[in-house]
């Protein structure tokens, strides 16, 4: 497996206080281990060596996994341990689908109020992006990929509807962890969905927006659908 896509701080660093914040901040960091990529489908999350490797006890890791299990983000196996899901062609496609659904609802929001300085952060996110495509390095394209899109919903307005896409993207960011590939089309293509995204942000044109999202989708769905099972 490539290296972690997050940084987990290390022990005593940052560390909030109580039961009740220990798990939220441990449901907080396998989250984003989640979203980030850093687990395939079939892994399993041993309590012990990652509450280690989280720098708690084992109990608010615990709670945190049976919160992500309660979500679907996780499931657990046999013998009660927590396991990332393996996600079927029809499974894939159900995220998916619902994803753009929300995430049109971000694209017009940040077309109306996104400033040209969280637009120069975006390109700065699709530049990381075209290197590590240039790179021929399929895992850390698929991780600054979801950097990209999850940077632009940082900046929305609406905050309930970006918490069920993260939500979602824990379950995505395992599928892109295991893409073995590269995407059809070259980030670096001027007709690349970011760079149009970006233009229409820069343009407050939220249909435009709109359609460099779907072909986004698309592209993606080209991208991942084949590496699934049925």
């Amino acid at each position: 497996m490539t290296n972690n896509t997050i940084t987990i701080p290390a022990q005593g660093e940052n560390r909030p206080e109580g039961r009740g914040a220990l798990a939220a901040y441990a449901y907080q960091q396998i989250r984003d281990q989640l979203i980030y990529c850093r687990y395939q489908g079939g892994e399993r999350l041993v309590l012990r060596p990652l509450a280690v490797s989280l720098g708690l006890s084992p109990t608010p890791v615990r709670e945190a996994l049976l919160r992500l299990v309660s979500e679907q983000a996780l499931v657990l196996d046999e013998r009660n341990t927590a396991c990332v899901p393996l996600t079927s062609r029809a499974v894939f496609l159900d995220i998916h689908g619902v994803r753009e659904v929300l995430e049109e609802r971000v694209t017009r929001d940040l077309a109306a109020h996104i400033t040209p300085e969280q637009i120069a952060v975006l390109e700065d996110k699709h530049k990381a992006f075209i290197a590590a495509y240039a790179a021929g390095e399929p895992h850390a394209t698929a991780v600054t990929n979801v950097h990209f899109h999850s940077t632009g919903a940082s900046f929305s307005r609406l905050s309930v509807t970006v918490g069920l896409i993260r939500g979602l993207w824990a379950r995505m960011g395992p599928i892109y962890a295991a893409a073995n590939g590269l995407p059809t089309i070259s980030p670096a293509n001027p007709d690349h969905p970011h760079l149009q995204l970006i233009e229409a942000f820069r343009a407050g044109d939220a249909d435009a927006a709109v359609r460099a999202l779907k072909r986004d989708f698309m592209q993606a769905k080209e991208w991942l659908e084949p590496l699934l099972p049925h």
